[in-house]
């Protein structure tokens, strides 16, 4: 069974309409209708949806809404006793990568010398759109600012 069709179960288990769950999560209605439809959700929206429908977070139900929603998104069928080794496989691939990731950046950081500060004003302007879109307006004068130093001089009958 698909996470879609077991959430749609809990909310009909319950009486409870689309309109009625939105209330009660503070959503809009689209939200309770795309979980239904099959639209990649984060397991926190569903788990929140779930919780105002009136499962505890440690209920069975919850559980079951948890390892249909890991199902989906991993593409394995976890209650297959063969799939552990795919699964494993995919966990050790993304582990990989995540470390070769994290070295990449300890390499860049050291080369480039960068300080707690440095790396403080980076990570904010990574969180800030605004910010980013300035330092790439910035990035894009650089390449021109370096072509006119190649520039020849123009001198005005003033200088000497």
């Amino acid at each position: 069974m698909h996470y879609t069709l077991f959430f749609r179960q809990l909310r009909e288990q319950k009486g409870l309409t689309h309109e009625t769950v939105a209330r009660l999560a503070r959503c809009h209605r689209n939200t309770v209708v795309n979980v239904e439809a099959g639209r990649p959700v984060r397991f926190e929206t569903l788990a929140r949806l779930a919780t105002k429908m009136g499962y505890p977070s440690d209920s069975p139900e919850m559980a079951s809404l948890a390892l249909l929603w890991l199902e989906a998104v991993s593409g394995l069928d976890l209650a297959e006793p063969s799939a552990l080794g795919q699964t494993r496989q995919k966990i050790a691939a993304y582990s990989r990568s995540t470390s070769r990731a994290a070295a990449k950046l300890e390499e860049t950081v050291r080369r480039a010398g960068l300080r707690e500060s440095d790396i403080r004003l980076l990570t904010r302007a990574a969180d800030n759109p605004e910010l980013l879109s300035i330092l790439r307006s910035i990035c894009d004068l650089l390449p021109a600012a370096v072509a006119d130093d190649d520039a020849p001089q123009l001198r005005v009958a003033e200088d000497k």
